[in-house]
């Protein structure tokens, strides 16, 4: 019983937030002092404090009458003096160069794939992760996509939340390690993971047996997943859960998949017209495969993810075993990267990524957050 209550879904979601952190503190304060275990733990120790003392920090910030609304000024505020601080070119993450690139290629007529950022690294995303960042790389700012990212999952909260107790679960991933490095290096992990759990939560909120959603969702499903198909791992759940839960039945699913694989190849055409040998010797599927970890060891998550769709009970159940798989997906990379060369190149020296981490992370705080009475 004990065990139960300790290593329970909601404490499990909180370690994986707390272990995400950690890495992210561990390995950017090494660089800068030798006390980085130590001021590790006392960040530690600060979410800890901020989660347990949620109800009385929610009181406090209801009897000052600190509105949602200063609370987001504040933040825009200092993010807009980060970016201010901070620019892009004088950081070593190279997220915004792989974008910026992509498109530099495609406005000169040239491949995207054979693209590279200012650190050599050629872009491994799918298509639509570059469409989604267009808007951003036009005016000159990618940080504002990285910055929607934290808007848009306060906005699922508050339809969840009264908003609060909102205002708590904000400052939290506000304050968060990953999410201040996200903003900082214009990263768009976060946000992307977001729309995924948007799109599930959405599917489940509106759908209906009837061709036009089934259409529509279809649209939306195949987008999605020409970002990173490692989010294949949340549909497979989601869509196994539904069937067996007769929320859609066989013929529907059918429907929605075969939309969502049609709109998934059409997306890449724009970039592959007259360069389909080109694509044959670089693509997204082939740098993810040489660049992470073998295809066949994916294999396995994705089996994982069939079989555990079996036993979720519940819809909130998703949210937390997709958080749950997607985090042992990328230990896994992490601890494959590290057998395959050592600890100090693939973490110290970023030869593993560590900002993978976050793809679990919606999930697994969207769950943590909503499993809270």
């Amino acid at each position: 019983m004990f065990e139960n209550k300790l290593f329970n879904k909601t404490n499990i979601s909180f370690l994986i937030f707390l272990f995400v952190n950690s890495l992210f503190s561990i390995k950017y304060l090494s660089r800068y002092t030798s006390k980085y275990i130590l001021i590790t733990f006392l960040i530690i120790l600060f979410y800890f404090f901020i989660w347990l003392k949620k109800d009385l920090i929610t009181n406090v910030l209801k009897f000052l009458k600190i509105k949602n609304i200063y609370i987001v000024l504040i933040y825009i505020v200092v993010v807009s003096f980060v970016f201010y601080l901070i620019p892009k070119e004088t950081l070593h993450v190279d997220r915004w160069s792989v974008i910026a690139s992509f498109w530099d290629n495609y406005f000169n007529g040239k491949y995207v794939y054979f693209a590279q950022s200012f650190d050599g690294n050629y872009p491994g995303p799918m298509p639509f992760y570059f469409i989604l960042a267009l808007p951003f790389y036009i005016i000159g700012e990618l940080g504002i996509f990285s910055v929607l990212g934290i808007f848009v999952f306060m906005f699922l909260m508050k339809n969840k939340k009264k908003s609060n107790i909102t205002s708590m679960y904000f400052i939290l991933t506000a304050s968060s390690l990953f999410y201040i490095w996200e903003v900082c290096s214009r990263s768009n992990i976060f946000i992307n993971g977001v729309l995924i759990l948007y799109s599930i939560i959405c599917f489940f909120k509106n759908y209906q047996k009837k061709l036009s959603v089934n259409i529509l969702f279809g649209i939306i499903f195949g987008l999605l997943i020409s970002t990173r198909n490692v989010f294949v791992i949340p549909y497979i759940i989601t869509f196994l859960f539904a069937l067996r839960t007769k929320i859609i039945d066989f013929k529907n699913l059918l429907i929605v998949m075969i939309i969502a694989f049609l709109v998934f190849a059409i997306v890449f055409l724009p970039f592959v017209l007259n360069h389909f040998d080109d694509f044959m010797k670089m693509n997204p599927f082939i740098i993810q495969s040489n660049y992470l970890m073998p295809f066949k060891y994916s294999l396995i998550f994705l089996l994982l993810a069939f079989i555990i769709s079996f036993f979720i009970k519940a819809e909130n159940d998703i949210y937390y075993f997709s958080g749950l798989i997607l985090f042992f997906t990328i230990l896994f990379y992490f601890v494959y990267i590290i057998f395959s060369n050592n600890f100090e190149l693939a973490f110290f020296e970023s030869k593993a990524d560590i900002s993978y981490f976050i793809l679990c992370l919606p999930f697994s705080m969207y769950y943590l957050f909503i499993s809270e009475k």
